[in-house]
């Protein structure tokens, strides 16, 4: 039976004109009105491809579990939310509640960039978990999914995205892996290993792919 796994970054956490700021697993902000229409939207892709989540996993911060909460109203799935903690988002240390114009004060526009457009880590700036940890995090994840019957839904955060990204290679000319804010990732198992469907998903995409599959 075919397998299939919708990996969301959660929506916004910022209203427009707000400060924004680098959000980690120390931030535990609540979703904006924006960040919850973002997660309806979602669920509404799912009910419009009839797709109910058997399983629903969620990271414990607040961002991801109301996201992944939302979903499983508007979908009326009975599933029970998961938490799991291997999904909090990263500790990004000394950037942690940041502007990207304080973080370059700090350590230049080059490192900025590097994270962002090449999820590559700054020197002198201890991100947690190590970057062997969080992607044997993704791995174990991913493994534990093997088994999956039917479709599951994963809320989740952009530094965690990031890793799965890098496990599975869905563009082989980017290695940064970003996934907007309320957008989703659709991996799909018939075998031995998982295949990106889609990445970087606006809802209205995630709808057209999943009414294919």
């Amino acid at each position: 039976m075919k397998s299939v796994l919708i990996v969301c970054r959660h929506g916004n956490t910022f209203a427009k004109g707000e400060k924004a700021v680098m959000v980690g697993a120390r931030e535990d902000l609540p979703l904006t009105t924006q960040g919850i229409e973002q997660a309806h939207a979602v669920g509404n892709a799912l009910v419009s491809s009839r797709i109910v989540p058997a399983r629903i996993v969620s990271g414990p911060l607040q961002r991801t579990r109301v996201f992944a909460e939302q979903v499983k109203t508007v979908t009326q799935s009975g599933a029970e939310l998961e938490i799991d903690p291997r999904l909090t988002e990263f500790d990004y240390g000394a950037w942690s509640g940041l502007s990207n114009e304080e973080i370059v004060a700090l350590s230049g526009a080059e490192a900025l960039e590097a994270w962002q457009e090449r999820s590559e880590r700054p020197s002198g700036v201890a991100f947690s978990p190590s970057i062997a940890d969080a992607r044997a995090d993704a791995a174990a994840l991913l493994s534990e999914f093997v088994d999956l019957h039917g479709c599951c839904l994963v809320v989740t955060s952009n530094g965690r995205l990031r890793e799965f990204g890098h496990l599975l290679a869905p563009a082989a000319n980017s290695t940064s892996y970003k996934v907007k804010t309320g957008h989703s990732c659709v991996l799909v198992r018939e075998g031995d290993a998982w295949q990106v469907e889609g990445w970087d998903l606006a809802p209205e995409q995630l709808a057209t792919l999943l009414r294919g599959l």
